[in-house]
Formats: C-alpha cells, structure tokens, sequence
C-alpha cells in the first residue's frame, strides 16, 4: 500500500531584471536609486516550492534594490 503526503501552499514567483530609466524613492526604507523591472505571478505549489499552476495574471512590479520590497506598476 502506498501513502502519499501532499503539502499544497500558494506561492508569488518574479522573473526579469533590468533598471528602469529614472531613480524613484522606496517608501518603505527611504532609499533613492534605480530601482528593478521584474514580472511575477502567484502559482499553487506543491510542497511550498514546485510551481504547478498559476492562479492569477501576470504582475509587473519595480524592486528596490537596497530592501527588495515590490510596488506594482501598469506594464509599460
């Protein structure tokens, strides 16, 4: 007889890099700087780290490069 275990979790995975063209400010640590272009998407995984299937659309963000927190942006 088999038993299996399947941890079932939700996940937010980005992809790309590359700067954007003017420096913002990072509300949250207060930096100034060119900030990161990164898409993502929020998948169901399994064992909280194999993406399986995506469950929203994707997202276009900007990362601050001193924190890492994310603010989404309109694609561009």
């Amino acid at each position: 007889m088999f038993f299996f275990i399947f941890v079932i979790g939700t996940r937010f995975i980005t992809w790309g890099s590359g700067p954007t063209g003017p420096t913002m400010r990072c509300s949250q640590c207060g930096t100034v700087g060119v900030f990161g272009v990164r898409k993502g998407m929020r998948f169901v995984t399994l064992f909280f780290i194999i993406p399986v299937l995506p469950i929203s659309g994707v997202k276009h963000l900007v990362q601050c490069p001193n924190c890492g927190t994310r603010y989404e942006t309109s694609p561009s």
